[in-house]
């Protein structure tokens, strides 16, 4: 490289970087779709809008949250991957978007390599809840139980296959060397009233779902899935502290961006998500109903999601689940 040539290209990277800071400046120039996958109602949709609402006040623009649900998050997904990488169009990505629909779909019409991650949002482990009126008291206590009824004991999921649910029942089958079978219900209200009544034996569910009904007295929690024991059930232990380390796995939520996005966009976007949940109010919102910030760097959120797609996708592929769109 020639002398001339090494000052033109630096020439060119500072204005390049130059020109980003001053998109990043200019930016929000107009409303913010925070595009979510997922219909309203619910945990999901009510921290996106707490979310949208801080981020509109620290931006100085309105931010919608855009309902998109369909296909197990595909839908929504593929209209951001689609979008101008302007950062006023970002998408709410779950553990379903990013590491597990990749291995679930033989034919996936969208990349994780479609989007630049921005933060993670909040968390929830899964609790194992069961019938208050079965024997077992302990985990190990259940999987004697199941062993000896192989086949009569029943896990409730979703409707389709490949949801968190069912994966998380064939998880446990394949870690404990048992063989328990999932029964799909409309939702996952349905398949709790069914737990409740002693139709099915039990069920995963995220833990901020399953709070109020162990606190009603009308469900037991075995263990969760977390990596720590969570403050809304502390005196329910984690798979890991159970014997069962590798049924370590979350739901989570988090937002990311088509990629080709400006990185000063990015690091803008970074740290109002950061603050929006650093804030008191935020906190004792979410923590109230047994979420946990996990706001921080795209970094970080890169590697949970690296981490989660050998979890959820070493599971698939041990059972051999492909399915079509």
């Amino acid at each position: 490289m020639t002398r001339g040539s090494g000052i033109f290209i630096a020439a060119t990277s500072a204005a390049l970087i130059a020109s980003g800071g001053a998109f990043a400046q200019a930016w929000p120039s107009r409303t913010i779709n925070l595009v979510l996958p997922y219909a309203a109602g619910g945990p999901t949709d009510a921290v996106t809008r707490i979310l949208g609402q801080k981020l509109g006040e620290s931006l100085g623009q309105t931010v919608v949250v855009e309902n998109v649900p369909g296909a197990n998050t595909m839908v929504g997904t593929e209209r951001v991957a689609r979008a101008n990488a302007d950062g006023h169009t970002l998408l709410v990505a779950s553990v379903t978007t990013l590491s597990i629909n990749p291995f679930l779909y033989k034919a996936i019409r969208y990349k994780v390599t479609d989007f630049a991650p921005v933060s993670m949002m909040v968390k929830t482990p899964f609790t194992m809840t069961i019938n208050k009126n079965l024997p077992p008291q302990t985990l190990q206590e259940f999987i004697t139980y199941a062993k000896t009824r192989p086949g009569q004991v029943f896990h409730g999921m979703n409707p389709g296959r490949g949801n968190t649910n069912e994966l998380l029942g064939e998880m446990l089958n394949l870690a404990a060397d048992i063989k328990t079978v999932p029964v799909p219900y409309k939702g996952l209200g349905a398949a709790l009233t069914a737990v409740i009544a002693g139709e099915i034996q039990y069920m995963f569910d995220s833990i901020n779902t399953t709070v109020g009904a162990v606190k009603a007295g009308t469900v037991r929690v075995l263990a969760h899935t977390g990596d720590r024991r969570s403050p809304a059930l502390p005196d329910v232990p984690t798979f890991a502290e159970a014997g069962f380390p590798g049924m370590t796995a979350n739901f989570w939520y988090g937002v990311v961006a088509p990629a080709a996005t400006p990185r000063p966009v990015i690091e803008r976007l970074n740290a109002a998500i950061i603050a929006a949940f650093r804030a008191d109010d935020v906190r004792a919102r979410i923590e109230g109903v047994g979420l946990t910030s996990d706001a921080g760097s795209p970094e970080a959120f890169t590697a949970i999601y690296q981490r989660d797609a050998e979890v959820w996708g070493g599971v698939i592929k041990r059972l051999g689940l492909q399915l079509d769109i």
